[in-house]
């Protein structure tokens, strides 16, 4: 027989279960009950409650429903199912909007509480001249047109040589080695025979002296060698031009061949200094150009010279062109093989042709920039190739040119293949906004130059856009996301390419090498944790330099181009760091390196001794909000550091977005800048 309290506790049990049935039943039959709650009486008095865009109106019970995802609205589909992007269950949607206009579909209104609890910030377009600073780094070298060899023309023995080391300097004119040569006796004797009987100015006799001169000889040597009347058994070969000797292949009593090179001199009173600018920055730089650049190994001290030539091609390894600028030297300051970090700053019309005041309508020589410019066509007097109109090297030829639109660089939501703004409606009694879709020009710094879609004097929203732009979704209306929007049929958006992910293969020594890139990348968090602006400077030049020396040669094509292109953004991001700037700039740079950085681990992998984390902080940048990779177990946020920021502590501040798993565990962080 079963023990009396087994069954009291079978009894308790299903009494409780009863109890909290009938519970559950009540509380349904009071909340959907039609009639006799105050609820249910409000209801009848008032217009038809709407929730969620769906109204209750029995009126419009018969509008065909469509079916749509709370996490992709652009997503409206005529029968119920999974979303196609996320595979969420599709909940009913308002179907009634779909009648609206065109304009209402890119349009959006809110009460002024709802626009102030969202931070909504406007600011005027305004027609300014945009400026714009370059920075660019690069190396110094030789000019290639101030090097000359000094070659021997005939064959003979040294007996004597000048120089002896490199790194002398000489004149034009200063001797280099004394040669005896046959030849150049010979050559000797034969001027001497047609001097016997014979006019000096006879075609013969310069004929003679010629042969000398094309030998080596200056022509005070052959006056010198008629006015002796006989001929030199050694002969001093002098230098073609000033400069400093860089190579030397003259031994003593060594025999030389014709055409053997004896000495390498470089004039370098000037030299050329070779920068990288990346793709974007090429609508900014111009032939003529001054740039202005500083060398480590001359603190202090400020350089500059001319753009000189562009190349027509990109580097797609680096996703940048070479600069060349030409720069005086007199001081000889300046040594090929020096880095140097280089800034141009350049001003831009409505045109988006660069403002220089001085070339304007007036003509310049193609290869040798000036700051005079000629009002008239011709020839340059240096090269005496024909001068072309400034305004060929995209130069504006308005002598008062007019300045583009400008907008803050925040009003623009851009997706890669177009950028939209929201522009506050004047004529509404509520805050409405408009979605319009512009072209933009090059970024001016804290601006875009607008080239179409936008009106001086209108205010466009620059602070909550994604915000407008999110409601816009969630209406089904046009977005940045959809182009399209309610008014056409609906459509699986495509996502943006920088939206995707990639898992691509590589092997075992490319993630050895990226795991170098990522112990530069942790310290270099670490830095702006601690607020270490010049330990900051020094980790990003590590990061900067290690990822040249990631080996991906054998790796796909596919790993080359991926690898290849948010690399250069971390390159061009970590660049504009140098000595002088702070750790607000810096920690802009640190946002664009991660982001980049993050999509290369996701897509390679890491071999890391422990996983990788993907944070994000929503009130980095006034809100605006940026990720970072973390290595440890505890988060620090770089964004803040551990100073508190106004008065609260930021350092751990941000949310868990990913977490990336080593895939082969090969042992700790290396040391920054060694290759596993």
């Amino acid at each position: 027989m079963e023990p009396i309290y087994e069954l009291i506790k079978k009894l308790l049990n299903r009494y409780w279960r009863l109890l909290a049935i009938v519970a559950l039943a009540f509380v349904a039959g009071y909340l959907i009950a039609p009639t006799g709650t105050d609820s249910a009486r409000i209801s009848t008095k008032s217009q038809p409650v709407t929730e969620a865009g769906h109204s209750h109106d029995p009126a419009e019970a018969s509008v065909p429903t469509v079916w749509t995802c709370s996490m992709h609205p652009q997503i409206r589909l005529p029968n119920p199912g999974k979303c196609p992007i996320c595979f969420m269950d599709l909940i009913p949607g308002d179907s009634s909007k779909a009648g609206s206009t065109d304009s209402e579909s890119r349009q959006i209104s809110m009460s002024q509480a709802a626009a102030k609890l969202a931070q909504i910030q406007t600011s005027p377009v305004v027609r300014d001249f945009a400026k714009f600073k370059i920075s660019m780094i690069g190396m110094v070298f030789e000019d290639e047109t101030r090097v000359a060899a000094l070659t021997a023309r005939v064959e003979g023995r040294l007996d004597d040589v000048y120089v002896n080391f490199t790194g002398v300097q000489v004149n034009k004119g200063d001797p280099m080695v004394k040669i005896w040569s046959p030849p150049l006796i010979r050559a000797q004797v034969e001027l001497f025979e047609t001097l016997k009987g014979s006019d000096p100015k006879d075609d013969v006799v310069r004929g003679a002296e010629e042969k000398l001169i094309q030998l080596g000889l200056t022509r005070d040597q052959v006056e010198e060698i008629k006015n002796n009347k006989k001929p030199m058994i050694n002969i001093t070969l002098r230098a073609p031009i000033n400069g400093i000797v860089t190579r030397k292949n003259a031994v003593l009593g060594q025999f030389v061949r014709e055409g053997q090179e004896m000495f390498i001199i470089n004039d370098l009173s000037r030299v050329w200094v070779k920068l990288d600018a990346y793709e974007t920055d090429i609508p900014w730089i111009r032939y003529g150009q001054e740039v202005h650049f500083k060398a480590s190994a001359v603190p202090g001290k400020v350089f500059k010279g001319k753009v000189l030539f562009i190349d027509p091609v990109l580097d797609t390894k680096t996703r940048s062109v070479k600069v060349r600028v030409e720069a005086d030297n007199p001081d000889f300051l300046l040594k090929p093989g020096m880095f140097v970090n280089a800034q141009l700053e350049a001003e831009l019309d409505n045109e988006v042709r660069v403002i220089k005041s001085e070339w304007s309508g007036k003509y310049i020589c193609p290869i040798h920039p000036r700051d005079t410019a000629s009002d008239t066509p011709g020839n340059c007097p240096e090269s005496n190739m024909p001068m072309r109109p400034a305004s060929a090297f995209g130069y504006s030829d308005n002598p008062n040119p007019t300045p583009p639109l400008l907008v803050p660089a925040t009003a623009p939501l851009i997706t890669g293949k177009r950028a939209i703004v929201f522009v506050e409606r004047k004529d509404t009694a509520s805050p409405t906004y408009d979605l319009r879709e512009v072209s933009l020009g090059p970024r001016a710094g804290s601006s875009y130059i607008v080239l179409s879609g936008l009106s001086e004097g209108e205010r466009v929203v620059t602070k909550g856009a994604f915000k407008l732009d999110s409601a816009m979704q969630i209406s089904a209306k046009q977005s940045m996301m959809s182009e399209t929007g309610h008014t056409k049929e609906p459509q699986i958006p495509v996502k943006a390419e920088e939206e995707l992910i990639e898992r691509i293969k590589v092997g075992d020594q490319f993630r050895k090498d990226l795991n170098v890139v990522i112990g530069n990348y942790i310290r270099f968090k670490d830095a702006l944790v601690d607020e270490k602006t010049d330990d900051a400077v020094q980790e990003s030049r590590l990061l900067l330099e290690s990822l040249d020396h990631i080996s991906f040669e054998k790796e796909s094509q596919q790993a080359k181009d991926y690898f290849r292109k948010y690399s250069s953004e971390i390159s061009k991001s970590l660049a504009k760091i140098d000595s002088t700037t702070g750790i607000a700039e810096i920690r802009r740079s640190f946002e664009t390196t991660s982001e980049s950085l993050s999509r290369i681990v996701m897509s390679f992998g890491h071999s890391l001794d422990s996983d990788l984390k993907l944070y994000h902080c929503p009130m980095a940048f006034d809100g605006a909000g940026a990720y970072w990779l973390e290595s440890s177990a505890e988060k620090s946020n770089p964004y803040f550091g551990r100073k508190p920021h106004k008065g609260q502590d930021m350092l751990k501040c941000g949310e868990l977005q990913e977490t990336i798993a080593s895939s082969v565990p090969t042992g700790p962080v290396p040391d920054a800048g060694v290759q596993q």
